[in-house]
Formats: structure tokens, C-alpha cells, sequence
């Protein structure tokens, strides 16, 4: 993604002052405990949404359909908790932009899943040549639209184009299991092993450490300030992650508790505020009102999000002073700019 990229060309690891097999103990921890268990977990739901759909396309009725949106809900939260990551196999083939591409530009995944939905038949909607489609209309954001978009049931049950549009969330669902897989065989098949390559495992962990730092310019910078507005008459409530299926909320729960569970690994046996500063943001991100669409249009509900971004703010900085010293990294000034 762009922010990383940025990134990365701003700032310089390298490893100094730390012994080696520090660093090496807290790659092993992430990649074991961290990094593997969430891309199962992905590959896990992912499966499990794509049976959904196999069933609901062959009998179609309401209860089929909640549990099509249960099982987006399930298979969007466990790429919550991965999301930040974009080192490894993730970052071939443009795995995470057709996994979720978000944020959408110029309504591309609106207009390229019509475009899909246009169609007759099924022949364009094998894995093969399903690839070839817009990146916009292949992941987790397409589907969100298929099951929570105004008359969404009843298009998917009686509309003209049910079969249609059956088959294209069937294809979608398909689409991420293969995605979800091949990166968790990635990792596990290949990328571990390459890890016993100590100029790799160096690579590794700085570019773990940055995709870890940058995220917190992506939860401001995405997710919360274009959503918020610099006041009421500028909020766009709809620029919010999942608006659509009340996502919102929970989506940046997830990303902070993710950053957590990685500033512990990173941290553990060491001083330091990080883990207890992003405890903090997501502690105030679990208060947020329910509802995005409703809250930053309303100046009551508003000052919770303003704090978040001081809470985000505060664990970046946290972050930011102590991951270097930690991994053995220094991180370049220009890092941190953009406030």
C-alpha cells in the first residue's frame, strides 16, 4: 500500500547496538505466535464463508442469507487482526489490494462489481479468469456490498439477477480463499525457511517493524481523519472502513488489539510504555459509538473520535521511541512526519 511504500523510502533499519539473536528471538516469536496463527485464522474463515455460499446458491432462503453476512463479519475480522502486515507473500501478486481494497477510489469497487453483475452466466467465473477482474470487485469489500447494500436480500433472493448475482459472491468468496491460503502456505512453506538466513531475518524484521510503525499513520490517516472531517460540515461518514455492515467500530478495535499483541511479543522482558500506550487506543476506541454514520455527524458523539487520534498519536510516539532500541533499527526522521 501506498503508506508503506512511503515508508519505507523515508526510513532506514539498521541493526546496531542489539546482539543478533535478540532480534532473531522476537522474529521467531512473531512469526510463531503471531504472524502463522492469523493467516490460519483467515484461511480458517475464509473456507468457511465459501461453503456458506456454496449452500445459500444452492438453496436460497433468509436464514441462509444471515449466515452469509455472519460469515463475512468472521472472515472481515480476522483480516482485521492481520491487516497491518504487508512483509511477505501478502505483498505478491497483489494479494491485499484484491483481498480488500481499501479505501476505495473513484467508487471502483461500485463500478467494477456492476460491471460483473452485468454479465450472463458463469463461464467468466472460474478462478482463472476470475483474476482478471478489476482488483476492486475480488475481495472483502464486494462482498460487504452483495449482502449489506440497500435491498440486498431481496436481490439475492428473488431479483432477476439472483443466479447472477449468486454466482459472483460465490466466485468472490473462492477468490479469498485462495488468497487467504497461498499466503499462509507462503509463510509457512517458504518464507520460514528462508528466515534461517540471517541477512533475510534481518530483512524480515525491519520490514515487520515497519509495516508495525506505519500503521498508525494509516489508522489516523485512513480510517479516522477523512471520516471525521476538520468539523461537521466536512465529515463524510461514509469514507468509514465497513460502514456498511457497522464494521467501523470494530475493525479499529481489532487493528489496535492486532498492534498490541505485537508490541508484547516485541517488548517481552523489556521496559517500556508501548504495549500499555496502545492498550490505552484501544481501550478508547472499544467507547466509540456503535454507529460512525450517526456519530461524526453529531457534535455530542464527536469528541471520542478527536481522542482516539490523541490515544493513536500517543502510542505511535510510544512505539516509535522504544521498537527501534528494542529490534536494534534506527528509524529515519522523516518517519514521523505528517502531523
Amino acid at each position: 500500500m501506498r503508506f508503506v511504500r512511503g515508508l519505507l523510502l523515508c526510513v532506514t533499519l539498521l541493526f546496531w547496538a542489539v546482539p543478533a539473536h535478540a532480534a532473531e528471538d522476537v522474529l521467531g516469536r512473531l512469526v510463531e505466535r503471531f504472524i502463522i496463527p492469523h493467516y490460519q485464522a483467515l484461511a480458517l474463515t475464509a473456507d468457511a464463508q465459501e461453503k456458506v455460499w456454496a449452500d445459500f446458491c444452492a438453496k436460497p432462503d433468509p436464514e441462509g442469507f444471515k449466515l452469509l453476512k455472519r460469515a463475512y463479519l468472521a472472515t472481515a475480522d480476522t483480516w482485521s487482526g492481520i491487516e497491518f502486515l504487508r512483509y511477505g507473500p501478502i505483498s505478491e501478486e497483489f494479494r491485499a489490494e484484491r483481498l480488500s481494497y481499501w479505501p476505495e477510489r473513484k467508487n471502483a469497487t461500485a463500478k467494477s462489481l456492476a460491471q460483473l453483475l452485468e454479465k450472463d452466466g458463469v463461464a467468466d467465473l472460474t478462478p482463472e479468469l476470475f483474476v482478471k477482474n478489476s482488483v476492486a470487485a475480488q475481495g472483502l469489500p464486494a462482498l460487504e456490498r452483495l449482502l449489506f447494500d440497500t435491498n440486498a436480500e431481496t436481490e439475492m433472493l428473488s431479483g432477476e439477477r439472483r443466479a447472477r448475482r449468486c454466482a459472483v459472491g460465490q466466485a468472490i468468496a473462492w477468490n479469498v480463499v485462495i488468497i487467504a491460503h497461498d499466503v499462509r502456505l507462503g509463510w509457512i512453506n517458504e518464507v520460514v525457511g528462508q528466515l534461517a538466513d540471517p541477512a533475510i531475518a534481518k530483512e524480515a524484521t525491519s520490514r515487520i517493524a515497519t509495516d508495525f510503525l506505519a500503521s498508525f499513520a494509516y489508522i489516523r490517516d485512513s480510517k479516522l481523519r477523512p471520516v471525521l472531517g476538520r468539523e461537521i460540515g466536512s465529515a463524510r461518514p461514509q469514507l468509514a472502513e465497513s460502514w456498511r455492515s457497522g464494521r467501523s467500530k470494530r475493525a479499529l478495535v481489532l487493528n489496535l488489539e492486532a498492534l498490541l499483541d505485537v508490541a508484547k511479543l516485541i517488548m517481552k522482558g523489556k521496559d517500556g510504555y508501548t504495549p500499555e500506550a496502545i492498550a490505552t487506543a484501544a481501550s478508547v476506541a472499544d467507547e466509540l459509538p456503535e454507529d460512525f454514520s450517526k456519530a461524526v455527524v453529531e457534535a455530542k458523539q464527536r469528541p471520542p473520535f478527536f481522542l482516539l487520534l490523541d490515544a493513536v498519536a500517543a502510542a505511535r510516539d510510544k512505539a516509535h521511541d522504544e521498537i527501534p532500541g528494542v529490534l536494534g533499527i534506527t528509524v529515519g526522521f522523516n518517519s514521523q512526519d505528517g502531523d
